[in-house]
């Protein structure tokens, strides 16, 4: 609280709480499920007389302190596992709530994380959250997968991924780990038909809450951003279960985000290697901000960079040593929240990475650390 924003910061910050507030769309895919959360929330503390502004800042922060919270148990849990019960060491059996404890400071204090939190863009707290409820559920299935009715937590899982997805597509980055794991654990649980259906139905229902898009826009909102008026029920249900492939046009060009016209991924808007160090530049800042005053890396914080790389990986050495399911887990969810997320956002060259050599046409128009928020959050928990 006493370094949360007291109003609206740059960027889309000032839009976001905005259509919290009137329900309105935001620039596409317009997150429904942000906005009717956000209205919810800024309803329910409307009567403490709070600023809008300073309201809809609360909910960044109460989401990424409750997604910490799950990753805290998640950590517990695999140290648990690590450790092994019934030591008589006292310190041997607080280790992982101690571990747990620090995981969550190193965490929810990156320099991104508590910067989501607190002053920037909204969502990104609330897919964080989606991240660590389903890495829970994961974790929980592995304990409990030979018992009847596990299956359901694996169908809670794919709920919450694809209904995060209504809010931001980075709810989906837990999709690869969950797959994993699954098929390191248990892959015969994939014979069943029922688990199957029931998988489906989540994710028709998850789906669904885009339907907010086009009945809302309707209404004509002050703020309307992609204007997705379908003219049908069923023009909007196939351009929402397509992917905006099929149907209503207007929808369709909202979920795909056509406005941003995208390249292919073989075309790189910049070579793999500065995107990497686009990457390692973002990493660098995490922990040891303050020790310079410099963008770039290499300079008196790299010592603390390098140590928290190093924790990150001894992390990982762990999770497979508390078991592979953890371990598989863990590993893909860091691989696809660092690498893959760099080669998948093909970034234009850093907004101050690049030298000046590197027309500002070719350059990202600010630094875009907060695609990385879920990826530092987690090597936080990973470095302790």
């Amino acid at each position: 609280m006493l370094t949360l924003a007291p109003s609206p910061w740059f960027w889309d910050t000032p839009q976001y709480i905005t259509v919290a507030h009137i329900m309105g769309l935001a620039h596409p895919p317009g997150n429904p499920l942000f906005v009717t959360i956000g209205r919810a929330w800024d309803l329910f503390l409307s009567p403490l007389g709070l600023p809008v502004a300073v309201r809809i800042n609360l909910l960044a922060a109460v989401s990424s302190a409750l997604g910490t919270g799950f990753f805290f148990l998640v950590t517990h849990r695999v140290l648990q596992r690590w450790i092994g019960e019934g030591h008589d060491d006292v310190w041997l059996r607080r280790m992982p709530l101690i571990g747990a404890w620090l995981g969550a400071l190193m965490a929810a204090t990156a320099y991104t994380v508590w910067n989501q939190s607190n002053v920037n863009e909204k969502v990104y707290t609330l897919s964080l959250l989606g991240i660590a409820v389903v890495a829970w559920l994961v974790m929980r299935w592995i304990d409990r997968k030979d018992e009847p009715g596990a299956g359901w937590l694996l169908v809670l899982a794919v709920y919450i991924m694809f209904l995060g997805s209504t809010n931001h597509l980075m709810a989906l980055l837990v999709a690869p780990a969950f797959a994993a794991t699954v098929l390191v654990v248990k892959p015969a649980v994939l014979k069943d038909p029922n688990l199957w259906t029931r998988g489906v139905l989540a994710v028709v229902l998850a789906l669904s809450f885009n339907f907010f898009l086009p009945i809302r826009a309707d209404q004509q909102p002050i703020i309307n951003q992609g204007e997705p008026v379908c003219e049908s029920l069923t023009g909007a249900a196939l351009a929402i279960y397509s992917n905006g492939n099929l149907g209503c046009a207007a929808l369709g060009a909202n979920l795909t985000r056509e406005q941003y016209g995208k390249p292919p991924l073989s075309d790189r808007q910049a070579p793999i290697g500065h995107q990497l160090a686009n990457w390692f530049q973002y990493f660098d800042w995490q922990w040891a901000r303050g020790l310079s005053p410099s963008e770039t890396p290499g300079n008196s914080r790299l010592p603390v960079t390098l140590l928290f790389l190093g924790l990150g990986l001894g992390g990982l050495v762990v999770a497979f040593g508390a078991g592979r399911g953890e371990g598989t887990f863990l590993a893909v969810l860091a691989v696809t929240l660092s690498l893959a997320l760099v080669y998948y956002l093909n970034f234009r060259y850093g907004y101050s990475l690049a030298d000046d050599s590197i027309d500002r046409l070719q350059r990202e128009v600010r630094e875009r650390d907060y695609f990385f928020t879920a990826g530092f959050h987690l090597w936080g928990f990973l470095a302790a």
